[in-house]
């Protein structure tokens, strides 16, 4: 959760990570995080987002059925549009397919990111502290 200097997500789950002073400065910082992002539809500031993170050499699952940015429009990155290293040719379409089923791609997207992401590290069991 990325949230401004001084202030808490409040969501219960997950780990603060501080940073910015504003929104402008948040999204600055969160465009450097990601190794990979999914877009869904978007204007012309996703197009341009999605340029930034993909310029620098992030992966970006576009959703190409919600249209939009993420079709390819608003000169969305070319070279995101072509199925990734890390994607079958069934998933990709998948993300295409406006005859799929929403579930079906969704599925595909999981599968990509899982994919992308790769297996799970063992975890280390971290000790309660003592009372």
């Amino acid at each position: 959760n990325l949230v401004p200097l001084g202030r808490s997500s409040d969501f219960g789950v997950g780990t603060d990570l501080y940073g910015g002073k504003g929104l402008f400065e948040r999204e600055a910082i969160f465009y450097l995080l990601g190794d990979l992002y999914i877009t869904v539809e978007g204007e012309a500031e996703i197009a341009q987002d999605a340029r930034q993170v993909h310029k620098r050499g992030a992966a970006l699952v576009p959703l190409v059925r919600t249209g939009g940015a993420s079709a390819g429009m608003f000169d969305f990155p070319k070279e995101a549009l072509q199925k990734p290293k890390f994607a079958t040719e069934a998933q990709w379409s998948l993300l295409a397919s406006n005859d799929a089923s929403v579930e079906d791609t969704a599925a595909a997207a999981a599968a990509l990111v899982a994919k992308f992401v790769g297996p799970p590290l063992p975890s280390k069991e971290i000790p309660a502290p003592a009372p």
